[in-house]
């Protein structure tokens, strides 16, 4: 049985899962899969189409990552004045106090009361973990992953945890690094959409064919900023 807990992010609310085999599971509160948990308001607008959004007159979608930096750039991960910059107020366990007692707002709530020492050890790295990322200081994760799935699916999502950060690919190549062969791109896509732990398993890493960003179960935006938190460059 799978523990809930919501964490703020710089790129909104996140709700994680996990039992005692580890994490299984980490949405954006507005992903059209969220999973329905007693606690979790439904969003007021879901990302019900991941290849959507416009930037300009063009399609989020169609636009390039590339590795370099442009000339000037400060290199902060949020500069001041980004829609990122200002994170979510931190969220509160459903009694409304913090872990230490302190009644000091808290970074994790949990959503069941009876989360086992164990599971709320793998929430509390999570949040952890999540937080040097957004901040730069850290490019790989450690907690243990349990993703629910088939063996197909676990095969993809295994391959997906070996494309390390700073990389990306098309899905004929994860098919390829999967030993599944470049023909297998078309089932490749629809498990990398079906990946139950964003970010920590990188399904933002994988572009089109031709490079382009094609589509996020979080939504185009989001993947736009990861792969700029990770120093690519958008399009």
């Amino acid at each position: 049985m799978p523990f809930h807990a919501l964490i703020p992010s710089p790129l909104g609310p996140i709700l994680l899962a996990a039992d005692e085999a580890g994490l299984t599971g980490l949405y954006f509160t507005d992903q059209r899969d969220l999973p329905r948990v007693p606690g979790v308001e439904a969003a007021a607008a879901v990302v019900s189409d991941p290849t959507a959004g416009f930037q300009g007159n063009r399609a989020i979608r169609t636009f390039k990552a590339t590795r370099e930096r442009p000339a000037g750039a400060s290199g902060e991960l949020f500069p001041p004045g980004s829609a990122a910059a200002s994170a979510p107020a931190p969220v509160r366990r459903r009694n409304g106090d913090a872990a230490d007692g302190s009644g000091a707002a808290a970074p994790l709530r949990l959503l069941q009361e009876d989360t086992p020492a164990a599971v709320l050890a793998v929430l509390e790295q999570t949040r952890r973990e999540l937080d040097e990322y957004w901040r730069g200081e850290r490019t790989v994760f450690g907690m243990p992953l349990a993703p629910r799935g088939t063996a197909f699916q676990q095969k993809v999502w295994q391959a997906l945890l070996e494309v390390p950060c700073g990389e990306t690919l098309s899905y004929g190549e994860l098919a390829e690094r999967a030993g599944l062969g470049a023909g297998h791109g078309r089932a490749v896509g629809t498990a990398v959409g079906s990946n139950p732990i964003s970010i920590i398993i990188p399904c933002h890493r994988i572009l089109a064919r031709n490079g382009t960003l094609n589509g996020y179960g979080g939504g185009l935006g989001r993947k736009v900023r990861l792969l700029e938190i990770e120093g690519f460059t958008i399009r």
